[in-house]
């Protein structure tokens, strides 16, 4: 699967996954917190996966945080706890 965000790869029973956005620092938005919500469901869903690494891509930052320049254009922070990305791949790995 291709992504916009970031960039997966699996080696084995390793998933490699990589924030793609050195222009900001690999700062995170709703539609990156959404494709990473993806990734790590898809991670929990798969037996023969046991470990994955998270890094940024760029020199200088593994990641900023937050997109403030985003949020400061109006984009509203999620407020259901549900909706955080990766709430279904925890409730996966927790009810193993």
């Amino acid at each position: 699967m291709s992504y916009q965000y970031c960039t997966v790869q699996d080696e084995g029973r390793l998933r490699i996954v990589t924030l793609n956005r050195p222009e900001v620092l690999n700062a995170l938005h709703a539609d990156a917190n959404d494709e990473l919500a993806t990734v790590w469901d898809e991670f929990a869903a798969r037996d023969d996966l046991w470990v994955a690494i998270i890094t940024g891509a760029g020199e200088r930052a593994f990641s900023a945080g937050n997109d403030l320049k985003v949020q400061a254009g109006g984009n509203a922070a999620r407020t259901d706890p549900a909706a955080l990305p990766g709430s279904a791949a925890a409730s996966t790995l927790l009810n193993r």
